[in-house]
């Protein structure tokens, strides 16, 4: 992943993955892309002790800190509101983060791989995924 360009890569299966990220820290917006309850808590550990703001691509009944403020709703309109609690992180994620990472070029495209047989394909795309022979994103044509 370095090669890619990343400053910092962690396995998140360590048992000492939180400690590694909070020396990366402080932390003012975080991302979980997962956004089970056992990443949003890491996550709200993570913004300790001061607090902040972390978007999720799940809900759910999780016991969040009162200094931390989860925005969860589908990831395009969270990034495309205004006037309202996802201004502040539309303006970081548009103007702070992802223009510094198209800027230097870090960004890369997710690689995809095409699954023949159609809809019929999509336990076998599933499974692949699972097992760690797909990487990237799945790809299949319904009309196959």
């Amino acid at each position: 992943m370095k090669s890619l360009g990343a400053s910092e890569v962690l396995d998140y299966k360590s048992p000492t993955v939180l400690d590694d990220l909070r020396a990366l820290g402080p932390f003012k917006y975080l991302y979980s892309t997962s956004g089970d309850p056992a990443s949003q808590q890491a996550l709200a550990t993570l913004l300790q002790p001061s607090g902040g703001t972390f978007a999720s691509t799940m809900g759910g009944e999780v016991q969040l800190p009162e200094n931390v403020e989860r925005i969860y709703e589908f990831f395009g309109n969270v990034t495309l509101k205004e006037g309202d609690k996802f201004e502040k992180f539309a303006k970081w994620w548009y103007g702070e983060y992802l223009g510094k990472v198209i800027q230097d070029g870090s960004i890369e495209p997710t690689p995809i791989t095409k699954v023949k047989g159609g809809l019929n394909a999509l336990q076998e795309a599933a499974d692949g995924m699972l097992d760690g022979k797909i990487r990237g994103k799945p790809v299949v044509n319904p009309q196959e």
